[in-house]
């Protein structure tokens, strides 16, 4: 049975006999319509000076980002809006705005004092005093915080270091996707030293829209979280032996720090000496900090979690050390460099599906049976029965 799944912007066929196919995965989310994207972002009124803050850059939020500030043009309220971004993604969101709107800044500092949040100081930029604020975020599964969107989007936006708090309150090292987490809740108290806050929190299906909740930050970050998990868990009636998985949406497997973050969604459901393959084009690269130091040798790993350290992507690193010495076999297909993923991270690779297919068979035997996902990005894999 001939299979495509995406691979970066392309699609590519995997063949798999009826006999080793055990199921078909995918989320149950649908696409909805343009005048529906209007319907719902009319209902937000601008009344006063308001900044935008875009968290995560994807094609469904810039697209979410172009309906508003279209909307606002329309009204001739287009002069009462000011959109803020990291520095590095100012140039792709004045792009998405099509030259219609060119009051894109930087956050930045300087900062100032917004409060506590268990123990630790709370600093925004001071940009953030000035307006009626607003933040356009997207709801995803994320192996340290649960969900991702909302108060984790704001403060991976904000600051680094409120990153690194949120993980030095982690349990363990293991992936928590769909998970009630520490590293979550410390977001959220972050968020109301923070703040009133408008959020627009979207649901992506397949670099589509498919859904949007408007309202007050954390309490629309809930309803984003909890339509997610009930329309992507699977459960299956024992852990499985073979999984092949594609990313859904082109833009999550830019980068392998991207394209991991699927992988947690579906790996505690490998049973141990499985075997997953990741297709993930990866064509801008390793991704994150915690990546690029790491194959380099620039980044000891043990070192850094001794005294409390966080890098970008550091939770990546802790997540393949423990899935490999678990014995679950990892294989990347990507246009990544052998020696970075094998030699360096530890994982297996190949160029072409069919090798990844054979060497499951090869190594599982010709009755595996293989589950093939779809979307892993909107997939939350759990099994009934866990060896």
């Amino acid at each position: 049975m001939e299979i495509w799944l995406p691979y970066g912007q392309i699609e590519v066929a995997v063949d798999i006999k009826a006999e080793n196919l055990a199921e078909i995965l995918e989320p149950g989310l649908q696409k909805i319509d343009d005048s529906s994207i209007y319907e719902r972002l009319d209902s937000i009124e601008i009344k006063e000076k308001s900044m935008i803050i875009v968290s995560d850059i994807t094609k469904a939020t810039l697209k979410i980002l172009k309906a508003f500030i279209d909307l606002q043009i329309e009204k001739g309220r287009s002069k009462d809006v000011i959109v803020a971004v990291r520095k590095n993604h100012i140039k792709v969101v004045r792009k998405a705005l099509e030259g219609k709107f060119e009051d894109v800044f930087a956050i930045e500092e300087p900062y100032v004092n917004s409060g506590i949040a268990d123990g630790f100081q709370v600093k925004v930029p001071k940009i953030f005093t000035e307006y009626r604020r607003m933040m356009i975020s997207e709801v995803c599964f994320d192996p340290l915080f649960g969900f991702g969107g909302g108060p984790v989007s704001l403060i991976k936006t904000i600051d680094l270091k409120l990153v690194e708090e949120a993980f030095k309150r982690r349990l363990d090292d293991n992936p928590k996707p769909g998970l009630d987490t520490n590293a979550s809740w410390f977001a959220s108290r972050v968020a109301e030293e923070i703040g009133s806050f408008t959020s627009i929190e979207i649901l992506n299906t397949r670099g589509e829209v498919s859904e949007i909740f408007i309202g007050d930050l954390i309490d629309t970050h809930s309803k984003a979280s909890k339509k997610l998990y009930e329309s992507s868990k699977k459960i299956l009636s024992q852990p499985a032996r073979a999984i092949f998985m594609g990313l859904g949406d082109s833009s999550k497997s830019l980068t392998l720090s991207s394209s991991l973050k699927s992988l947690w969604n579906v790996i505690g459901c490998l049973d141990a000496k499985g075997i997953v393959v990741l297709l993930a084009e990866c064509s801008e690269g390793l991704g994150s900090e915690a990546l690029r130091l790491y194959v380099t040798d620039r980044l000891k790993l043990e070192e850094l979690v001794k005294h409390g350290k966080y890098v970008e992507g550091l939770e990546d690193l802790l997540y393949l050390r423990n899935t490999l010495q678990s014995q679950r076999n990892v294989v990347l297909i990507s246009t990544l460099p052998n020696y970075y993923i094998e030699t360096k991270l530890g994982l297996r690779t190949f160029k072409k599906s069919s090798d990844a297919l054979y060497y499951i068979i090869n190594n599982l035997g010709t009755r595996v049976k293989i589950f093939v996902i779809i979307d892993a990005f909107n997939t939350l894999l759990t099994a009934q029965n866990h060896r």
